[in-house]
C-alpha cells in the first residue's frame, strides 16, 4: 500500500512543496528523498525501527519521512513543544536508538544518550544501496495516555490510505489543489496532510511558522484549497481579518470543540468550514459535519465517512470500526487490549446518535484540549506533586474564549509557595501548553468514599467563580 504515496514521484511538471524560499517538484522532492535513503541505509542495521524525528513543519520533514519509508522503517515525528525530560522519558521507556533532527532543537537533545543525526549533517554520510526492508508500518504518533505518558499510535500505509479514501467525497481532491500544511506535522492532522497531498499529486504549502500572522500571509500568497485548523487557529484567522481565495474548497475543523456560531461566521466570510471528529487512533477524522447539517443539527459532529461504522455502548462510550484504525499501541499490549476489542476502537468519549448524527457528550472527559494540543491531567498532577510543599494537586479544563479550554490547577499545600514559583518549577518538566494557565489555592478536595479526588466537583467549584 506505500505505492500508494509514491504515484506522482516522477511528475517534474507537478509541485510538490512549496515555502516562501523554495519549491521543490515531485520529482525532485524524490529524488532527494532517495538521495537521503542513501545515506541513512545504515540505520537499517539497528534492532530498532522506529526513528525519531526532531523537527518543525518544513521540507527537510518530509525528505526524511520518505527517505526512512524507502529503507523500511518507520518516521516517530515528536512533539517540538515537548521539554528535554519528556523528550529523554519517551526515547528510554521505547528504547530508541536514533533520532533524526532539526539544529534549532540541538539544546532539547544534547544530554540525551541517543544516535543523533542533524538534517544538515546528513548530505556528508557515505551512501549505501541496499535492498529495501519490506514493513507495512508507515507512522508513530504520540497521544496523550491515561497514565500521564503518551501512547505511540502504530499506523500502517493501509490504515493512513484508507482514511483519505474514506474522505474523498468530502475532501474532493486533485492534482492542481494545494493544502496548507496548518497544523504540526507531529500531529495525526498534520501528518495527514502530507499523506493526503502525496497520494493526489496536490502541492504542500508549508508556512514559515505556525503562528497566526505566518498563515495568514501563506493563504494570501499561495491561495490553496484545502485547510485544516482547529477552531482556535480559526477564530485567530478571522479575527486578523485573513482574505481567502475563491479557490478554497474547504477547512477542516477539528480537534476538539468549535461553537457553532464560528462556524456560522466562517461560513459566511468564505471559509468553507467542515466540522470533523476523530483521533490518533483513527488516522483523523472519521465523522464530518457541512454548516448546512449543523444548522439543522446543532451541536453535531456529523455522519460517519465511507467504511466506518460507530456505535454507542451501554456505558454511553462512542466505540468506532474503520479500516482506518490503527495497528496498536507501541510497546502497550496492555493498552491495545483494551483499546481494541472486537475490531471496534474504544474512544473513552462519550456520546449518543440520532437520526444518524453523532453528538459528543464528553470528549475523553478528563483530557483537555487547549488550542489543538492533547493535554493528560494525570501527568500535570504528577509533576505539581513532586514540588515540596503541595500535598494534593487536581488538574481540569475551564472553557476558554481563546484556547476553547485552559488548563486549570487546585492544590492544597503545606508551605508557603506562590503561583510564580509552582509555574518556574513546572516549566524545568513541561511543555508550555501543559502549565496550568489558573492556579487555585483551596484548603481540601472533595473526595469520594474510598478517597478518590472528585474532578468534575473540582471543576463545577470554580466555573461559578468565572
Amino acid at each position: 500500500m506505500k505505492d500508494f504515496f509514491y504515484k506522482y514521484s516522477n511528475r517534474d511538471d507537478l509541485v510538490a512543496v512549496r515555502t516562501f524560499s523554495q519549491k521543490l517538484s515531485y520529482k525532485e522532492l524524490f529524488s532527494s528523498a532517495q538521495k537521503f535513503s542513501s545515506k541513512l541505509s545504515f540505520l537499517k542495521n539497528s534492532e530498532n525501527k522506529y526513528i525519531p524525528i526532531l523537527s518543525q513543519n518544513n521540507i527537510e520533514f518530509i525528505v526524511t519521512t520518505l527517505a526512512l519509508w524507502n529503507n523500511g522503517l518507520v518516521p516517530v515525528p515528536i512533539n517540538t513543544r515537548w521539554t528535554e525530560k519528556e523528550i529523554e522519558s519517551v526515547i528510554i521507556r521505547n528504547a530508541f536508538q536514533y533520532i533524526i533532527y532539526e539544529k534549532t532543537y540541538y539544546d532539547k537533545l544534547k544530554n540525551l544518550r541517543i544516535g543523533k543525526i542533524c538534517f544538515d549533517e546528513v548530505l556528508s554520510y557515505p551512501a549505501n544501496e541496499s535492498g529495501e526492508i519490506k514493513n507495512d508500518e508507515a507512522v508513530v504518533i504520540f497521544t496523550s495516555g491515561s497514565t500521564g505518558e503518551p501512547k505511540g499510535v502504530v499506523h500502517t500505509f493501509s490504515s493512513l490510505a484508507n482514511s483519505i479514501i474514506n474522505a474523498e467525497e468530502i475532501l474532493d481532491q486533485n492534482i492542481s489543489d494545494r493544502w496548507l500544511a496548518s497544523l504540526p506535522f507531529f500531529h495525526i492532522g498534520g501528518f495527514q496532510i502530507i499523506c493526503r497531498a502525496l497520494s493526489n499529486g496536490c502541492e504542500i504549502i508549508i508556512p514559515d511558522k505556525l503562528e497566526t500572522d505566518s498563515l495568514k500571509n501563506s493563504i494570501e500568497e499561495f491561495k490553496p484549497t484545502h485547510i485544516s485548523l482547529v477552531s482556535t487557529q480559526l477564530q485567530r484567522l478571522i479575527d486578523i481579518n485573513t482574505r481567502i481565495s475563491n479557490s478554497l474548497k474547504l477547512t477542516l475543523i477539528g480537534g476538539g470543540f468549535s461553537e457553532d456560531k464560528l462556524l456560522v461566521q466562517a461560513d459566511e466570510s468564505g471559509w468553507r468550514p467542515v466540522r470533523v471528529y476523530g483521533s490518533s487512533e483513527t488516522a483523523s477524522f472519521v465523522t464530518s459535519a457541512s454548516v448546512d447539517e449543523i444548522r439543522n443539527n446543532p451541536s453535531t459532529v456529523g455522519k460517519p465517512v465511507k467504511n466506518v461504522e460507530i456505535k454507542i455502548s451501554d456505558e454511553e462510550e462512542i466505540l468506532i470500526s474503520s479500516n482506518s484504525l490503527f495497528k496498536f499501541y507501541l510497546n502497550n499490549p496492555e493498552e491495545t487490549e483494551a483499546k481494541l476489542v472486537n475490531g471496534f476502537y474504544h474512544s473513552g468519549d462519550t456520546g449518543k446518535i440520532k437520526d444518524g448524527y453523532l453528538f459528543l457528550d464528553a470528549r475523553r472527559s478528563d483530557l483537555i484540549i487547549t488550542g489543538g494540543e492533547n493535554v493528560n491531567p494525570y501527568e500535570v498532577e504528577q509533576a505539581l506533586l513532586r514540588i515540596t510543599g503541595v500535598e494534593e494537586a487536581c488538574v481540569f479544563a475551564l472553557d476558554d474564549e481563546k484556547w476553547s479550554q485552559k488548563v486549570c490547577a487546585a492544590i492544597v499545600t503545606s508551605a508557603e509557595i506562590n503561583v510564580n514559583q509552582i509555574r518556574k518549577i513546572l516549566r524545568e518538566e513541561l511543555a508550555s501548553f501543559k502549565i496550568p494557565k489558573e492556579i487555585f489555592f483551596i484548603e481540601s478536595l472533595p473526595k469520594t468514599s474510598l478517597g478518590k479526588i472528585e474532578r468534575q466537583k473540582v471543576r463545577s467549584m470554580f466555573e461559578e467563580k468565572k
